[in-house]
């Protein structure tokens, strides 16, 4: 899991959770910015949606395992 979301590990205090969210909702922001950039229609409109929803999830499940890497409500062999 540290491979997928290197960025939820950052430490166990309040203060690596809230950077940590901070960069996942700045990923976030620079790619729907770029998406939104970019005129779409039809297929291209279709795979530019899909990877801001991709890009959405992947923000909020970082958000969520940061907070849970916090709490230690993680088990080790998730880890690896």
């Amino acid at each position: 899991m540290k491979k997928v979301f290197p960025l939820s590990f950052f430490g166990k205090n309040l203060k690596s959770v809230i950077l940590s969210t901070l960069l996942y909702t700045l990923i976030f922001v620079v790619v729907a910015i770029i998406i939104g950039c970019i005129p779409a229609s039809g297929t291209l409109g279709i795979v530019l949606n899909l990877l801001r929803q991709f890009t959405l999830l992947y923000s909020a499940s970082g958000i969520v395992i940061a907070i849970l890497n916090a709490c230690n409500l993680l088990d080790k062999k998730w880890f690896e």
